[in-house]
């Protein structure tokens, strides 16, 4: 496995701006439900709320850290997979490739 991919980490992108969305609605959602029903359970769930959203910036700004590597990767990477440092037999390869055949020598 010598490939290298860049979908983990706009998975992880993804995934960071999921967990961000949904934890900023969870606490929106929070906040309305304290203005409408008063104070409860003295701010546990806002705490985890915004413990998401924090955590979820962190994993957007992972994925975004590690696309720009890829990318600066894939950049570098721009060369052939392997090199070839000599062709041996160069003429008897040429010759069998096009059906040439060598002329015969007389033995004399």
């Amino acid at each position: 496995m010598t490939g290298f991919s860049v979908v983990p980490l706009q998975i992880f992108s993804l995934a960071g701006m999921a967990i961000s969305v949904f934890s900023f609605a969870f606490v929106l959602y929070l906040a309305v439900r304290r203005m409408v029903f008063g104070p409860e359970a003295e701010g546990l769930f806002t705490l985890f709320g915004i413990a998401f959203f924090l955590l979820g910036i962190a994993l957007l700004g992972i994925g975004l850290l590690g696309e720009y590597i890829g990318r600066i990767y894939e950049q570098v990477r721009q060369r052939p997979r392997y090199l070839i440092e000599a062709v041996l037999e160069a003429e008897e390869a040429a010759g069998q490739a096009t059906g040439a055949r060598r002329p015969v020598q007389s033995v004399g």
